[in-house]
């Protein structure tokens, strides 16, 4: 059972797409990193979750 869902993302920049309807589930106990340049919030990110 997944803990989180997240379902029917997608990403633009300008005219190319880098993901159309992706999902994901993480599951109790999943391991998972947050990978981003200095300054892109991925800290705020994992205290609002």
């Amino acid at each position: 059972m997944n803990i989180i869902n997240i379902e029917h993302i997608e990403k633009i920049f300008g005219d190319k797409v880098i993901f159309d309807d992706a999902s994901l589930g993480i599951q109790q106990g999943d391991k998972i990193g947050i990978i981003g340049i200095n300054g892109t919030g991925a800290r705020v990110k994992i205290r609002l979750s």
